[in-house]
């Protein structure tokens, strides 16, 4: 997750740890992370400085005590049983889920990951190994568990974003909008069979365009823009990447963001993907 470049970051961690005085912290991922093992909560504070950016600095206490505070008191009993487990299972996705270590992950294409989640009734919380070990499930069990409830218990809206002649869906209103990526199958038109060019810049975003016509460049180039100014501005950034969904579930990236702009990272059979759309206009 992307770090704010310009930002207070000492004294908002100082904050944080003056809320959890007398708690036995541990500060990890360069001061974004403070992880409580009194109660066994994580504190990101990269999604906190977002919410805090444009706010005056003498505010911020009372902010980020009322942050703090809320997110203890939403701590939840751990389910011991995997009956209780299954119905709040989710899956969040990530660009890179191997820092700060703690969270059962996997990778699902260069540059995203998803990490397995216990919703709440605020949001919801990373599964660690030793929970997982305890449900004594199968992972991929788990894992295909977790995707089912993400993609079907969740309710969500979806919109267009139309300028000129571009038309760009954007999935939103949950929680867990970005991890519909892992299965755009159910929202693709019937004559699809080259899938979709989309974007997840935030947790609660999704973006995309499907691969229909020779146009999906220009509406991508047009999503692009859209998904990286919402990437920076987050909260709950994930990537300014642009991936390829195909038919069945497999995803690529592309494109990668690097700076001001971006590099393409496609291999042959996205090239052959736009030659059959190429050909299917003539």
């Amino acid at each position: 997750m992307t770090k704010p470049i310009v930002f207070n970051h000492p004294y908002l961690l100082g904050l944080v740890k003056e809320q959890l005085d007398g708690h036995t912290i541990v500060v990890e991922d360069d001061g974004w992370t403070v992880h409580d093992e009194s109660v066994g909560a994580v504190f990101g504070l990269v999604n906190l400085a977002q919410h805090l950016d444009g706010v005056d600095e003498g505010l911020w206490p009372d902010r980020v005590r009322e942050w703090v505070q809320r997110l203890l008191r939403i701590r939840p009993a751990e389910p011991t049983e995997y009956r209780q487990a299954a119905p709040r299972l989710r899956v969040r996705l990530t660009a890179d889920a191997s820092q700060p270590g703690w969270a059962v992950h996997r990778n699902v294409c260069d540059g995203l990951d998803e990490m397995l989640m216990l919703r709440n009734d605020v949001g919801c919380e990373t599964v660690n190994d030793d929970q997982l070990a305890t449900w004594g499930q199968p992972a991929d069990k788990v894992w295909n568990d977790a995707r089912e409830h993400t993609i079907w218990d969740e309710t969500r809206q979806r919109r267009i974003l139309a300028r000129g002649k571009n038309r760009v869906v954007w999935v939103r209103d949950s929680f867990f909008a970005s991890s519909v990526l892992l299965h755009l199958d159910h929202l693709l038109s019937r004559r699809n069979t080259q899938g979709a060019l989309a974007m997840a810049p935030c947790r609660d975003a999704l973006l995309y365009v499907e691969m229909v016509s020779t146009d999906v460049v220009h509406q991508a180039a047009a999503m692009m823009e859209i998904g990286a100014q919402w990437y920076a501005d987050g909260p709950g950034s994930i990537s300014a990447d642009l991936f390829w969904y195909r038919p069945g579930g497999d995803i690529e990236r592309i494109a990668r963001a690097e700076g001001r702009g971006y590099q393409s990272c496609w291999g042959l059979e996205f090239s052959k993907a736009l030659a059959a759309l190429e050909a299917r206009t003539v």
